[in-house]
């Protein structure tokens, strides 16, 4: 058996990896090649080598150490263009070293060169662009070079890989022919193409945990005849952002630490990006004569109760040590009984430290999307496919909650479970949620919404959201709400180049404006809110009222696509009716007409216009006032009209026999973009009465299942009421259209359309997983 690591770095890959570490004097790699060597061997490897950059001095380090070979990584280009390509060479030796170096400024040459000496080459990460050149004519060159290919890059993703074996895979002899008559040239050696494995560590933390497996042999012999018959295969962890993040951290730091003064951060990061925090030292006598270890006891009062779990493992003690350091320093600014200059200086000094390993992971992780996404790029300009994987994350601050969006997205999850689609629901709750689709992040921080003490705002963890996003490689990020979940979608499909669509469901302006009677904040809000909805590529309306709505605040039309929605006539239907049901909320009821509004009880949707509606009916004992729902303006009306019947909130069961024992149904508000409570009553039987303002009026048509009413003038309610309340004719008319219409509206196909337009058409069935 043999497990090598056949691309990894140590201090002799001595130059600076980019502009920014060049201009302060940071090297690509800080690993001492006896360490490298000592921690592959406690990994498991069996050989060893080292892939330096143009250089063999870490292989020469370790050359007396057993089951070692020498090898390095070269950096060689196309002449056509100047595309830069990395190659490694390995089983080499000082004299084939100093000749590759006459040869490798030409990519044609060193090949040459290397299949004229024998020389077991392998073309390293393939879809790798490092220099903005790479294009789809050079994979097909590669295809004509290169026999071995490392497919498994411990810092590239697992697409790039998977898009890399697609490729290698995918050419016929007749294809590569055609691409040798192509380009003039063909120097491949064989029909197939081997695969390699290697972490690609530059900072020692990952060394031995990318490699190349043979199930027969020891030696480096077996290992290049393995490759020469195809039977290497690569093993490991594929690249991960937080992992290479971790990496670049470690690399400044120890680049800094030589180069510069840093004072006390010198014993935290030796401590921190320690490979388990196996070695420990002594900041004094009389520190080791009792043994205690200040900076590792700060690591440990940073982490919290999960030290114990994390201090072995160096990534997860950095992200948590990480994590942890910014509520840390808050928790210590809290308990501060009095204001204590120094304390609270030190502490300030941390927070402001703290954002720059912050900077690090979301710069690392957008690099490494670019990376992603411009392996896909080539993919698809080769294969002439748009390479997805069908997945859609859909973003909610609401889910469970008794409300119209709630309701919404808890209908498409169960269409989505019905089809077994593959769309994610990611939300933020302090609870266990056990469900395959949905992925709930616990709030870090959780409060109350000023005007609606019963919604919280919850607050996870950025990073991690991000990391999730990132692993699971969504094809469209859908941001169902605007809260902080909603926007963590926005932010993060910028960060990771994914599409991102969202939906008006909620006039917050006018919700603004209701509550604070400030133009200026309605007008300030509205601009936000066009800001946002210009930067997603597609914006969801639920009405063409909406949409015109829309586009009079500055959102570009073609960014807008309708939906239109449907009622679960299953649930919502005359049938459902119960004669006695209103008696469980009133005792009195006595068979009354039951006049009913149904949604939240919020100063927004308009109710004083439906107390005030109630109160001219108090003295006809024919008739009686519902408010079905629930919110902070049930208490400013309750008790205004003594004939309405406040009941509190229903699941959609009871609400469905709420509307089927109702008579007529009012909705004065003037706040919405749709008005689902609208459908499910006239499914029922119930003819509308509605506000002109508001998307909720298209769907009334005037005088066949409702009436629209003009500004929401009380003596119009009032007087179509009476009319309806003693024309049996009308009434009956309204009602049996009302039923009729709204079978036309398919539950399930509207639901399949709107989930098909917020996935961009992308989303596809998730794959069986078998036991």
């Amino acid at each position: 058996m043999i497990k090598v690591d056949l691309h990894l770095h140590s201090i002799a890959s001595n130059k600076p990896a980019g502009y920014f570490s060049e201009k302060i004097g940071i090297n690509e790699s800080y690993t001492d090649p006896i360490d490298l060597y000592n921690t592959l061997k406690e990994r498991g490897m069996t050989l060893f080598t080292i892939t330096d950059h143009d250089s063999i001095d870490g292989c020469l380090e370790i050359a007396h150490l057993p089951n070692t070979f020498i090898s390095e990584e070269i950096t060689t280009y196309f002449p056509e263009d100047n595309c830069k390509v990395h190659v490694i060479a390995i089983d080499i030796n000082e004299k084939i070293h100093q000749d590759i170096q006459h040869v490798r400024h030409n990519i044609y040459e060193l090949v040459d060169y290397l299949q004229e000496n024998n020389i077991t080459h392998i073309l390293a990460h393939p879809l790798y662009d490092m220099d903005g050149k790479l294009k789809p004519e050079h994979i097909e060159k590669f295809l004509l070079l290169f026999d071995n290919w490392e497919v498994l890059n411990g810092t590239r993703s697992h697409l790039s890989s998977k898009l890399t074996v697609n490729l290698a895979r995918r050419y016929s002899k007749e294809d590569i022919l055609k691409l040798a008559d192509k380009y003039g040239f063909y120097k491949r050696k064989r029909d197939f193409i081997s695969f390699s494995g290697g972490s690609d560590d530059h900072g020692g933390l990952d060394l031995g945990l990318g490699y190349t497996y043979v199930e027969e042999g020891e030696t480096v012999e077996d290992l290049k005849k393995a490759l020469e018959k195809g039977n290497t295969i690569p093993q490991g962890l594929h690249g991960s952002p937080k992992r290479l993040a971790h990496m670049v951290m470690k690399i400044a730091y120890e680049g800094s630490k030589r180069k510069y003064n840093i004072g006390d951060l010198k014993n935290l990061g030796d401590e921190i990006f320690s490979k388990g925090l196996e070695k420990k030292k002594s900041y004094s006598f009389l520190d080791s004569l009792i043994g205690i270890n200040p900076v590792e006891d700060f690591i440990r009062s940073v982490i919290g109760e999960n030290y114990e779990e994390v201090k072995k493992d160096p990534h997860k003690r950095i992200y948590s040590f990480i994590d942890s350091l910014f509520p840390y320093i808050v928790k210590n600014l809290k308990s501060m009984k009095k204001f204590d200059l120094q304390k609270f200086s030190q502490n300030l000094g941390m927070g402001i430290l703290s954002f720059i390993p912050i900077s690090f992971y979301i710069g690392t992780y957008w690099q490494r999307a670019n990376e992603k996404n411009k392996s896909k790029e080539i993919y698809n300009k080769l294969t002439n496919e748009y390479y997805n994987e069908g997945k859609v994350a859909c973003f909610t601050d609401t889910l469970f909650e008794i409300n119209g969006v709630a309701r919404t997205y808890q209908n498409i999850m169960e269409i989505a479970k019905k089809e077994n689609l593959n769309l994610n629901f990611i939300t933020s709750y302090d609870s266990n949620i056990d469900d395959p689709f949905i992925k709930n992040f616990k709030p870090l921080i959780s409060f109350p919404i000023p005007e609606y003490k019963e919604l919280n705002i919850n607050i996870p963890n950025f990073l991690e959201v991000l990391d999730y996003v990132e692993k699971e490689n969504f094809d469209v990020i859908y941001s169902a709400t605007p809260g902080v979940v909603g926007l963590y979608g926005f932010v993060i499909s910028k960060i990771l180049g994914i599409p991102f669509v969202t939906t008006h469901h909620t006039d917050f302006p006018e919700y603004v404006k209701k509550y604070t009677n400030d133009h200026f904040s309605y007008m300030y809000s509205w601009k936000l809110l066009s800001l946002f909805y210009n930067n997603a590529d597609k914006v969801l309306s639920p009405s063409n009222y909406n949409k015109k709505k829309l586009i009079e605040k500055g959102v570009e039309p073609s960014k807008i696509l309708v939906f239109k929605r449907g009622v679960d006539l299953n649930i919502f239907n005359p049938e459902k009716k119960d004669e006695m049901f209103w008696k469980k909320y009133d005792p009195t009821y006595n068979g009354e007409k039951i006049i009913l509004y149904a949604g939240r009880v919020a100063k927004e949707k308009d109710l004083d216009v439906f107390v005030n509606i109630a109160k001219e009916f108090e003295d006809n004992k024919d008739v009686k006032f519902a408010i079905v729902g629930d919110g902070p303006y049930r208490k400013e009306i309750e008790g205004k009209a003594k004939n309405i019947i406040f009941t509190g909130f229903f699941d959609k069961e009871e609400l469905a026999i709420a509307y089927a024992s109702s008579y007529l149904f009012v909705f004065p508000s003037t706040t919405e973009t749709f008005g689902n409570v609208v459908l499910e009553a006239l499914a029922c039987g119930l003819p509308v009465l509605v506000s002109d303002k508001g998307a909720a009026c298209e769907n009334v048509i005037q005088g066949i299942n409702g009436f629209i009413v003009k500004d929401n003038n009380i003596k119009e309610y009032i007087n179509l009421i009476n009319n309806l309340l003693t024309n049996k004719y009308l009434y009956m008319n309204l009602r049996k259209n009302a039923i009729n219409l709204s079978k036309n509206l398919d539950y399930e196909k509207l639901l399949m359309e709107m989930i098909d337009k917020f996935s961009l058409g992308l989303i596809k069935k998730r794959e069986m997983v078998f036991a």
